[in-house]
């Protein structure tokens, strides 16, 4: 049986668990909306979509199966074939199955979808340190990055 002090200690921690997870939704938010007007207004693309040039770039041979990009994105594997749709018309992605595995499929970053990273993440890079590193310090920057790192790897064990 547990005692009021400990049903307020539980509904304390409940409240600043909701709290939390407030702030990170609120902050996520407007960070990615400022990113999404300036991206979209400026160069006409979606942080989304650079986000998978992102990827795509980083990628071991610049490729990745379309489940590991729609897992990296946050994304349900519809929302992601619409997504290299888009990329694939603008001649940014190229789609491959192995002769091996003809159910999977490889989207693989072209040398127009490489140009074009590096052309759009100049504007990402700068509107990202106007948004967030104006707002915080180098040391609060690396303790923020490991406490989200930390919340990642523990959303993979989930």
């Amino acid at each position: 049986m547990s005692t009021a002090v400990e049903d307020a200690d539980a509904m304390s921690n409940a409240s600043l668990t909701m709290i939390t997870w407030a702030t990170l939704h609120r902050a996520h938010a407007r960070v990615r909306g400022y990113l999404t007007r300036r991206m979209e207004s400026e160069l006409g693309v979606s942080v989304l979509e650079h986000g998978s040039l992102y990827e795509l770039s980083n990628a071991p041979d610049r490729r990745l199966l379309m489940a590991e990009l729609a897992d990296r994105l946050g994304l349900s594997p519809s929302a992601t074939t619409r997504l290299v749709d888009r990329l694939e018309e603008r001649g940014w992605v190229r789609r491959e199955s192995p002769r091996e595995n003809r159910r999977t499929v490889n989207v693989i970053i072209t040398a127009d979808g490489r140009r074009a990273y590096v052309r759009n993440n100049r504007l990402f890079a700068a509107t990202v340190e106007e948004a967030v590193a104006a707002h915080l310090s180098d040391d609060e920057m690396s303790t923020l990055i490991s406490l989200l790192r930390r919340l990642s790897e523990a959303g993979t064990r989930s």
